[in-house]
């Protein structure tokens, strides 16, 4: 699907007999899961090529557009769904039910829909951009399609979520601070693409919003937390927390130093040394990483907690 343009640009490599961009020390293949860069980029990255390490000197503004389109498509998307299914759970719960609700759980009636919609996509893609091999051998470079759109329907809904939130949805200060990060790393990651590998691994964690919405869902038509399908729920949360979210981090970073010839160390030797990457770009995704591995352990044990809640009043 995309051929390569090969003139030296620093540690890149192009091609005169096509369109893209493989790094030299990398195995960017012509492969249709891959999203080379613009032709345009060899323009963007020229002082970039000299050794200075601005975030600007990447590719950015070549992936600006292609970036807003595929965010706002999914913002766009997600508040499609949410007008369609606000009425039918409406209808569902029942008038004098609904009127009881407090204004954020009217919100999120249709919002944890849209949640559970993300959570599927999300997720799913972000999984199968890593087990089809994706980063297989390299995790700076690559930039699979399935993790582009990944980070695009999340970054949408994101956008949407936080436009929920802002409506009324009061959520303590933990969640802004999740929204705001995610929103912005998986923005920024479309721009730069490079290190996606580290922000789509914890796009998987997604799939574990699944069973929290399905609690949130039983809660809202009065099934009793003692009972038998919301202590199943309650409990696949909680191993669900306990087999993706909590330990999503230290796998991220063991994936990473094996797929890595010389592991971490050689990983950041290449991006604050070898300057393959902007050193800021590289920095922020970093932090991003080790603010997103608290957040989980942190939801990981209130997910704990809740699981043994309905048990202990039971007793």
């Amino acid at each position: 699907m995309y051929g390569l343009r090969e003139v030296m640009v620093g540690s890149n490599v192009w091609s005169s007999a096509g369109q893209g961009v493989r790094p030299a020390h990398s195995r960017y293949q012509l492969e249709p899961d891959h999203i080379p860069p613009s032709k345009t980029a060899i323009e963007a990255t020229s002082s970039y090529s000299r050794g200075t390490s601005s975030m600007l000197e990447l590719p950015l503004w070549n992936h600006l557009n292609e970036a807003i389109i595929t965010t706002g498509a999914s913002a766009v998307a997600c508040a499609g769904i949410h007008l369609v299914v606000a009425p039918i759970w409406r209808k569902m719960i029942g008038r004098e039910r609904y009127a009881a609700l407090k204004k954020r759980e009217k919100l999120y009636l249709a919002e944890k829909t849209v949640s559970t919609v993300n959570a599927l996509v999300t997720g799913g893609l972000a999984l199968y951009s890593i087990t089809s091999g994706g980063y297989h051998g390299d995790v700076l470079h690559p930039y699979p399609a399935a993790a582009h759109y990944a980070l695009g329907i999340f970054s949408g809904y994101s956008l949407y979520d936080t436009t929920v939130m802002a409506l009324g949805a009061h959520e303590p200060p933990i969640m802004w601070l999740h929204h705001i990060l995610g929103f912005g790393g998986a923005f920024a990651e479309m721009c730069f693409r490079e290190l996606s590998f580290f922000p789509v691994a914890f796009a998987i964690s997604e799939l574990t919003v699944i069973p929290f919405n399905a609690i949130w869902y039983l809660s809202k038509f009065n099934v009793p937390r003692t009972s038998r399908v919301m202590r199943v729920a309650l409990i696949t949360r909680a191993v669900a927390f306990l087999a993706i979210r909590a330990p999503i981090g230290i796998f991220t970073m063991a994936y990473a130093h094996n797929q890595t010839k010389g592991g971490l160390p050689a990983l950041l030797n290449r991006i604050y040394t070898g300057r393959e990457t902007s050193r800021i770009f590289a920095t922020g995704v970093f932090l991003n990483t080790m603010a997103f591995t608290i957040m989980n352990l942190i939801w990981t044990i209130q997910a704990i907690k809740a699981s043994t809640k309905g048990r202990k009043k039971e007793e």
